[in-house]
């Protein structure tokens, strides 16, 4: 272990000690670094009461591989905040679901280089610790929205603010509900209600299932939320959000509308109109893309993608990468 940073720590799991210091002369003019040469010793270290900044993992081990040690660590409430980069050989599938299905932040592959090393156990720290505040805006937040109980438009500032101090590689994502007003008119405010409700329940049950120890949401007003998760997370968040929306939102209408597929109304000068049914729209700011310094610069990209999210009929998102590219799901 090295004294160069005590304040931030980094458990080395490897049953190769020559790996183990080569990560550890890369890392300590940065971290303190604490060594452990199978997955039985990394977890004696925690139950002992060591709780690292982060966790780097080696797959391939004897006795408990790679994979159960972070299943282990994540089932554990205590030390599933803890993010975990797997170590992988060249000839290793590190891109598959099962490194991400029990938990893994990252991955960096052998040989080492030293620069990659250092930039992905810099970001997931710096995640971490914006993660941290988050979590405690959501037990102090005084601005909490009145009809979910979601942090306001305050903590949503100061979330936004952190990360882009942290220079935190995430996204954040504008959830808005189209035709929602023409609901509203129709239905009343008691109905609209609930589907505010269930989109909060949603966007809450997405994260707990796709980015569980590192997101964040919060509820503007009215019909808008706003996501802050980890690059890794995004794809199957937004893909959950817009299945699940799509599949129960018909239920909130009458068995006709839902029929239809649309809402018949009149307007001032007697001619009827037919809207569709509301749909969900989600603009995406990419943080690790551009270099963003205000929370304002923030702020106008999230309503420039939201917009450009909402020109796309029926749920679908929009990610800002600067180069005019967006996906869509239907």
């Amino acid at each position: 272990m090295t004294d160069a940073n005590p304040d931030t720590t980094v458990l080395i799991v490897d049953d190769a000690p020559a790996n183990i210091y080569l990560l550890m002369e890369i890392l300590k003019s940065d971290y303190a670094t604490i060594p452990a040469t199978s997955g039985e010793a990394a977890l004696e270290k925690i139950e002992g009461g060591l709780r690292p900044d982060l966790i780097l993992l080696d797959i391939m081990m004897p006795g408990i591989d790679g994979y159960e040690t972070c299943r282990r660590l994540k089932a554990d409430k205590k030390t599933r905040d803890i993010p975990v980069i797997f170590i992988s050989a060249a000839t290793e599938s590190m891109r598959d679901a099962k490194a991400f299905e029990v938990g893994a932040a990252d991955y960096v592959s052998k040989p080492f280089e030293a620069a990659t090393v250092k930039v992905r156990v810099r970001h997931q720290i710096k995640l971490r610790r914006v993660i941290q505040e988050l979590k405690k805006l959501y037990q102090v937040a005084k601005d909490s929205n009145p009809v979910t109980g979601l942090p306001g438009n305050n903590s949503i500032r100061k979330a936004i603010e952190l990360a882009v101090k942290e220079g935190a590689y995430c996204y954040i994502v504008y959830a808005d509900l189209d035709n929602f007003k023409t609901y509203n008119d129709t239905y009343g405010f008691a109905k609209g209600d609930e589907i505010i409700h269930y989109t909060a329940s949603l966007l809450q049950d997405s994260l707990a299932v796709h980015a569980p120890d590192s997101s964040f949401l919060g509820h503007i007003g009215g019909d808008d939320f706003v996501l802050l998760l980890p690059e890794n997370g995004l794809e199957k968040t937004v893909h959950f959000v817009i299945q699940q929306f799509d599949r129960k939102i018909p239920s909130f209408y009458s068995p006709e509308d839902a029929e239809r597929g649309c809402v018949q109304s009149v307007d001032r000068q007697g001619n009827v109109c037919s809207m569709p049914l509301i749909s969900i729209s989600l603009g995406v700011v990419n943080l690790g893309w551009s270099r963003y310094e205000h929370f304002i610069e923030v702020n106008d990209a999230c309503a420039q993608v939201k917009k450009k999210a909402k020109e796309i009929a029926g749920s679908s998102f929009f990610i800002d990468r600067r180069k005019k590219v967006y996906s869509r799901v239907k």
